[in-house]
């Protein structure tokens, strides 16, 4: 296994790229729409045919069809029929069978199964019944086919696709070099492009291949070109790379053009050695081949165009001030290491890793103002992220237990997180915070909504005393509010 994709850059999604994700979705969309439906009718065609009369019929008389009419490899499937005999039922042979439109031909025509032949009538009523249930074959239709060849499937086969695994496969490597080839060569020109190296992928497989009864189908080849595109574009510019070979797996900074050779040399080389696995080398090499030639062309054509590298994320900093407290409390050096998590919650507010490391370090000093900033970030996080409730709970309960002096909060994050405690039905919480908020800002807004959440939550609770005792203190501060007459009719 050799895998290579890059690392520097990433999409700008205030500008997405529309094509690649275009292209991501037909690719979906034919797998899983007539795709999927075709597999399904092949399937339940495949299992009558196995029950049926048919292969006894049919598959001797493919065999001498092979023999007579093939070439060396169709020669070798028709000694497995005559030599295996339990591959007759096999549905990899009769896909075989059902592609090679010679053989249909002949067979559909009466010329294989003739009519003066006994078992003809009970055959006609069985063939006919197998092409009602596996219906139209789009699969084998559009496909890239090398012994019956139509010049529109070298383009068709690349949006068709053998399984969902290597569908995902190649949308992801599809995704990593599309958009940056995107937005380099600018949308019209990449889907071109893109289209080009399918078609020549497509054309150097069946030149390799040519007459196999194989077809060949899915978007390596096109993505291929896509990849030889993004080396060739960024010729002798210094790349960060991920790569795996075998079982080994690392990063490396390289020139980009290197990979194309090593890469082309590797698809000869498994064509070589697993030529007959399934896997269409030759269609990866031809990709690669024309899309360095497209790239190559367009330069040739366009010499001052200035292709820059797209900018990597800017370094904040973060990854190496994070390396360096993670060090700094491995040594138990905690002051050091909470001055280091401060920075880092500065670099970024809602890493909550970082809060949640400063926090604990923060309350072994609670008197110091680390403690009030690192309770304070992690209060105003939002809420999308469902542990982040948890956390909140969680360091709000250390923090009115350990705070010195008394909690002191703003009006507005006491509000907010008054709010959030009465969403999450922590009724207690959210009475404290009422209580700051009351002292702190007795007209505040949002004050008569809590306290009409803790007298609804004591109501549930069936504290009906003390939901009396706040709904009174709900009319005495905002007497005749909507919020007041609420409670009021809760309590009757």
């Amino acid at each position: 296994m050799f895998i290579v994709f890059p690392l520097n850059g990433q999409p700008d999604w205030r500008d997405p790229p529309w094509f690649t994700i275009l292209l991501i979705l037909v690719n979906v969309v034919v797998y899983f729409g007539p795709q999927r439906a075709d597999e399904q009718a092949w399937r339940r065609a495949a299992e009558f045919y196995a029950q049926s009369s048919l292969p006894a019929v049919e598959l001797p008389r493919y065999a001498a069809w092979l023999r007579e009419n093939g070439n060396r490899q169709q020669r070798e499937i028709a000694d497995k029929i005559a030599h295996q005999p339990k591959v007759r039922d096999g549905q990899s042979l009769l896909r075989l069978m059902e592609r090679d439109r010679a053989f249909q031909t002949a067979l559909h025509s009466g010329r294989i199964v003739r009519p003066e032949e006994p078992e003809y009538a009970l055959w006609l009523s069985q063939r006919s019944t197998f092409e009602r249930l596996k219906g139209n074959g789009f699969t084998a239709r559009w496909s890239s086919n090398p012994a019956d060849w139509q010049p529109l499937t070298t383009l068709t086969a690349a949006f068709l696709h053998a399984s969902a695994a290597h569908l995902i496969g190649n949308m992801v490597f599809l995704f990593l070099f599309g958009y940056t080839v995107e937005v380099t060569l600018g949308r019209w020109r990449y889907l071109a492009y893109y289209l080009l190296a399918g078609v020549g992928a497509q054309l150097v497989d069946l030149a390799a291949r040519w007459g196999s009864p194989s077809i060949g189908l899915g978007a390596s080849g096109a993505i291929a070109g896509l990849m030889a595109m993004y080396v060739t574009l960024y010729g002798r510019q210094r790349i960060r790379f991920f790569y795996q070979f075998l079982f080994y797996f690392d990063y490396v900074k390289a020139p980009a053009i290197i990979l194309l050779p090593l890469w082309i040399v590797y698809e000869v080389v498994q064509q070589k050695f697993d030529g007959e696995g399934g896997v269409a080398y030759m269609a990866h090499a031809g990709g690669l081949v024309s899309g360095a030639l497209l790239i190559a062309w367009y330069k040739w054509r366009h010499p001052a165009a200035t292709l820059k590298l797209p900018a990597a994320p800017a370094d904040d900093g973060f990854a190496a001030e994070k390396a360096r407290a993670e060090d700094l409390l491995r040594r138990m050096q905690v002051d050091a290491a909470r001055a280091a998590y401060r920075r880092l919650v500065a670099l970024r507010p809602n890493d909550r890793e970082a809060l949640t490391k400063f926090f604990n370090l923060a309350k072994l000093v609670p008197a110091d103002a680390d403690f009030q900033l690192a309770a304070e970030r992690i209060f105003a996080l939002g809420d999308s992220d469902p542990g982040t409730d948890d956390l909140v709970q969680a360091s709000f309960a250390t923090y009115w237990n350990t705070a010195i002096p008394r909690p002191r909060l703003s009006p507005d994050l006491l509000a907010r997180l008054g709010q959030r405690f009465a969403r999450m039905n922590r009724i207690d919480d959210t009475a404290r915070l009422a209580d700051l908020l009351q002292a702190a800002a007795p007209a505040h807004d949002a004050l008569p909504g809590l306290w009409l959440a803790v007298v609804h939550g004591e109501l549930r609770r069936h504290g009906r005393q003390r939901a009396s005792e706040y709904a009174d203190r709900l009319s005495a501060g905002f007497p005749g509010s909507s919020e007041a007459r609420v409670a009021a009719g809760l309590l009757r």
